[in-house]
């Protein structure tokens, strides 16, 4: 793992490779925020999520919020199989809330329909053509007939303000991709506290469709 260096973060906001979770020890149910980043963005599209998680204190709504991570190949050859089983993983965990991916349109669109089918919602950071997919649930990327995904295309840079204290927290720049996955991240977080996403059970337990129907209609920008 490649730790971040600023040490007041490295417990929550260390950034690395392969698969990771963060620690956040409370009695609140769990759920998880997943990365499916590429090997050369990795590390920014990490960090823009965990720095979100870090300021929520780890927490939204109802429910803690652990981070999980895995990478996507830069070899476009493999890209879509490692999308894909991403995609798998992130199936097994029944936990998972949602995926913040930078994978690129290719790969990324079978890996929001494999996640379609079990309701996980899906932030990906894409063009305009791909955004007009996830715009229209008639898209053949979503076989449940449902959006599930929001697409965060590049627009305004970010606040100079917000450069600094990722800078001063982390110890490195941050990068477009990076203020791309912030905003992704935010968006998911601020869902997962939307009235309803939470079952009145006890412990209560995320709903995924409602979750993914909150991210869409506040976030999608459609």
């Amino acid at each position: 793992m490649v730790a971040a260096a600023a040490a007041l973060l490295v417990a929550l906001l260390a950034v690395g490779c392969g698969e990771s979770k963060s620690a956040n020890p409370t009695t609140a149910p769990t759920v998880s925020l997943w990365v499916s980043g590429t090997a050369k963005n990795y590390r920014q599209v990490a960090a823009g999520v965990k720095l979100a998680l870090a300021e929520h204190g780890g927490r939204a709504g109802a429910f803690r919020v652990n981070y999980a991570g895995r990478q996507v190949s830069d070899d476009a050859a493999r890209a879509e199989a490692d999308a894909l089983g991403n995609a798998r993983t992130t199936l097994q965990d029944t936990q998972a809330s949602a995926v913040i991916t930078d994978a690129g349109p290719a790969a990324v669109r079978p890996a929001i329909t494999l996640l379609n089918e079990a309701g996980i919602s899906v932030g990906a950071l894409g063009d305009t053509a791909l955004k007009a997919e996830a715009c229209s649930p008639r898209s053949d990327i979503y076989p449940a007939g449902r959006q599930t995904a929001i697409v965060i295309t590049p627009g305004a840079a970010a606040p100079a303000a917000w450069k600094a204290r990722f800078t001063s927290r982390l110890g490195f720049a941050p990068s477009d991709d990076a203020w791309r996955a912030y905003q992704g991240a935010e968006s998911v977080l601020a869902s997962i506290g939307a009235k309803g996403v939470a079952t009145d059970d006890s412990p209560p337990r995320l709903d995924r469709d409602a979750l993914a129907a909150q991210l869409v209609r506040a976030h999608g920008n459609c």
